[in-house]
């Protein structure tokens, strides 16, 4: 439940000024983790290295050859 959690802290960040200001101001991993706590989202430590390993999986197949099965091909 805590990736959906993270999913809704990036979308609190993305459409509030104030949320924003406010995960602009933080300096690491705990104090960002630390906000969206306060704000009632439950996101941990792992949420943030999976979402990172996530990117770097998806950004790998945009730029590879390869198309992944779960992945539509590029049009």
């Amino acid at each position: 439940m805590s990736r959906e959690a993270l999913s809704d802290f990036l979308h609190a960040v993305e459409h509030s000024q104030q949320v924003r200001k406010a995960a602009a101001s933080c300096r690491n991993d705990g104090e960002l983790i630390a906000l969206a706590n306060q704000l009632g989202f439950s996101v941990n430590q792992a949420d943030l290295n999976q979402d990172s390993r996530d990117s770097a999986i998806t950004q790998w197949f945009d730029v590879s050859r390869i198309t992944s099965s779960f992945q539509p091909p590029h049009t």
